[in-house]
């Protein structure tokens, strides 16, 4: 239904009349990416329809033309600086294009005046005229006359032209954003839904590609007001009424234990400042004063943190709005997960926690892509980034989380370990830790790729041991036999040595990796320890003073799969 609705006629862009020619080869874009733009319009998320006209733009860009967009409050709450250009101008990469535009996640303020004189100041040594095209859901919020500054920066002769489009504004900011494109020599465009957003940039885009008139939409004529005498003596005062906010639950809802189907609170926060309006709990028509505003969601007093929602609920005077708890995620986790000490969502530009549960019922989140981190117990294992994820608005996200990886020891083996690691894959073995576990073997959730599995028997007794190179698949379990290893069988009233190295050579009998034992840490016992397949020599040392160290076994093979007894 949306991309029909997209579809005009070509012969309605006739029918407006010209206002402001283009010669410029190069297209720069100013987006929202404030916090209101999480609000709605014909039942549609602003920033999803922004996107998704950026995205058609992209698209559709010809060869010849650069582009370049900037974003203003997209990442941090009541940061007037909080501007980024996301696109450099220049020719477009279309993918990296897309891929910048799908990262915008509204956050904050709307400094339109800072924004405009951040991307014209980088346009000061363009010879040629630069069309600049502003999308802005509401009035400047940073203290800033962004008529009076477009104006300044014309006056001093930098080659650019602004076009605006206030995509579902008031009357305010319709005047404000119209003031800055007949200043900025370009045209205003008002857009009440998706289609009139896409007609608009389109007819720009159009105008700088073939270099003819931008056709612009005829402002609506000017209301007649006559004034009347009233007869009346006295004066009727009236306050302005409240609003009333009740929520729309999802399907999943009814499956939650029945201490959780009331949340531990809700709150409504300005969705640019992020200041606190109001603090509740209930989930019946609560009354609230008119405003726009996020809200912040804590399901659980203890097991959850407080998140901000997604979506700008916009309450009216005397209205109900009702507000849709649609979107949401659920786990898809193999039978044998228990609940985790926690998991979180973090944002990946930023590293800010987004969220963090060690509940795995559904629950409300907010849209965005994240990183999913899982730490299964508090005591023996860390943090491990488990995957990107996207979760779309609007609907319940099902995370399937199944790639998993399980250390499987030979009978001989210990049970318990100090540690085993999976790391990036390097020369030295010394890669980046990605996931480490402690205490003993179990099968744990992993992010899936190609890694060395590190073993650790003892913290100060042993070194670690790199076993081999092993390839996690996505979505399965993966096992790794720990079957490979050495045992020392010592004669009946030896102390143990001081020190014990096995050193792997190369069919040339170079010297490779070594793995060492401190018998005085082992508590009685030399191991046994794994080891990887190969060839080793052995060092030994008695006593740590007033004896050294000797090699007593020159040449050793280890066939994979095998325990070799050593008696001293």
């Amino acid at each position: 239904m949306f991309i029909r609705r997209l579809l005009l006629p070509v012969f309605f862009l006739l029918l407006w009349s010209f206002s402001t020619f283009s010669h410029a080869t190069s297209l720069y874009y100013i987006l929202d990416g404030s916090g209101s733009m999480w609000g709605r319009v014909d039942g549609d998320i602003k920033i999803v329809v922004a996107k998704k006209v950026m995205t058609r733009l992209i698209d559709e860009m010809p060869a010849g033309v650069d582009a370049g967009l900037t974003v203003y409050g997209h990442k941090r709450k009541g940061d007037c600086a909080d501007i980024t250009e996301i696109i450099p101008l220049g020719p477009l990469d279309r993918k990296k294009a897309v891929q910048a535009i799908q990262s915008i996640k509204p956050k904050g303020k709307t400094p339109i005046a800072g924004s405009i004189k951040q991307v014209v100041d980088k346009l000061k040594d363009h010879e040629e005229e630069t069309t600049i095209v502003l999308v802005s859901d509401g009035i400047e919020t940073c203290g800033g006359d962004p008529c009076t500054v477009t104006k300044s920066l014309k006056d001093a002769g930098i080659k650019f032209v602004i076009h605006t489009v206030g995509f579902d504004v008031g009357k305010t900011a319709s005047e404000q954003l119209a003031c800055i494109a007949r200043v900025g020599g370009g045209s205003y465009f008002p857009a009440a839904n998706a289609e009139d957003l896409l007609k608009a940039l389109t007819t720009v885009q159009k105008s700088v590609v073939s270099k003819t008139p931008v056709v612009a939409p005829p402002p609506p004529p000017e209301q007649i007001i006559q004034k009347t005498t009233s007869s009346s003596t006295s004066l009727k005062i009236k306050v302005k009424r409240p609003g009333k906010i009740t929520f729309s639950l999802p399907a999943w809802w009814s499956s939650l234990p029945l201490g959780m189907q009331t949340p531990d609170y809700w709150k409504l926060i300005d969705p640019e400042t992020g200041e606190e309006k109001g603090k509740f709990n209930s989930l019946q028509g609560t009354r609230v004063p008119a405003g726009e505003y996020q809200i912040v969601w804590k399901q659980h007093q203890h097991r959850t943190s407080p998140l901000i929602l997604s979506e700008v609920v916009t309450v009216k005077a005397g209205k109900e709005s009702v507000v849709p708890l649609l979107t949401s995620m659920q786990f898809n986790l193999p039978s044998w997960v228990n609940e985790p000490d926690y998991w979180k969502l973090i944002d990946p530009e930023t590293g800010e926690d987004v969220y963090e549960s060690s509940l795995l019922f559904p629950c409300l989140v907010p849209a965005g892509e994240y990183n999913l981190i899982w730490r299964q117990d508090a005591h023996y294992t860390k943090d491990v980034i488990l995957a990107a994820v996207n979760l779309e608005a609007d609907k319940l996200n099902i995370i399937e989380v199944s790639t998993a990886f399980n250390p499987v020891p030979a009978d001989w083996m210990p049970k318990r370990v100090y540690s085993w690691e999976l790391r990036e894959i390097s020369a030295d073995g010394k890669g980046k830790t990605i996931v480490k576990f402690a205490d003993d073997f179990d099968q744990q959730l992993v992010p899936a790729g190609k890694y060395h599995f590190v073993y650790h028997f003892s913290n100060h007794g042993t070194s670690e041991s790199l076993l081999g190179e092993v390839e996690v698949a996505a979505g399965k379990m993966n096992e790794f036999m720990v079957n490979t290893g050495v045992s020392f069988i010592l004669p009946e009233g030896e102390p143990l040595p001081y020190y014990v190295e096995f050193v792997e050579l190369d069919k040339d009998g170079n010297e490779g990796k070594k793995v060492w034992l401190k018998g005085g840490y082992l508590r009685g016992t030399l191991g046994p320890i794994a080891l990887s397949p190969g060839t080793y020599k052995i060092n030994y040392q008695q006593k740590q003073h007033n004896s050294s160290i000797i090699t007593i076994v020159d040449s050793f093979d280890l066939p994979a799969g095998n325990m070799v007894e050593l008696e001293l």
